[in-house]
């Protein structure tokens, strides 16, 4: 039987009253009442939805999605591999930032782009030029520069920018 468990979020002034639907047991010879991991990972996911990040079933569906291990996603997306596994579990909760990174790759050209850079300059270039012609055909020009200014970083002594 599910019961809705208020519990504390927080410290001090920061702190806030969550609630979760949380699974309870009772023992049929004493009648004690238990709870469960399941218990756990409904209040890690009060948590989840009341900071605005993703859970950690959410992380699992979003890299099975690619058809990723964690290996490989966390070679694409440089999140350490270590670190998806601990969100993945919900042992911890992502950042904000990691967590926005996490949210646009829900977004598959936003994965292809990444899985391109890591190949290297020349396919993310390519990548980033096809996408932003499909999609904000006056960017072209802020595209070249931008081209530009990293092909320089890449090789300083080709001097192309004015």
């Amino acid at each position: 039987m599910n019961e809705t468990q208020t519990f504390t979020y927080g410290k001090d002034r920061e702190a806030v009253e969550l609630t979760a639907s949380v699974p309870v047991h009772t023992c049929v010879r004493c009648g004690f009442q238990f709870t469960d991991s399941r218990a756990e990972d409904a209040r890690h996911n009060a948590i989840c939805r009341h900071l605005g990040v993703l859970t950690p079933k959410e992380i699992v569906a979003l890299r099975k999605q690619y058809g990723m291990t964690r290996a490989e996603f966390a070679e694409v997306t440089r999140i350490g591999e270590a670190s998806l596994a601990r969100w993945e579990s919900g042992q911890i909760i992502q950042n904000g930032a990691n967590d926005q990174l996490l949210y646009l790759l829900c977004n598959s050209a936003n994965m292809e782009m990444l899985a391109l850079r890591v190949k290297g300059p020349e396919y993310e270039w390519s990548a980033l030029s096809i996408a932003v012609e499909n999609r904000f055909p006056a960017l072209t020009d802020i595209q070249s520069q931008i081209h530009q200014a990293a092909m320089f970083r890449l090789c300083p002594t080709s001097r192309t920018l004015s």
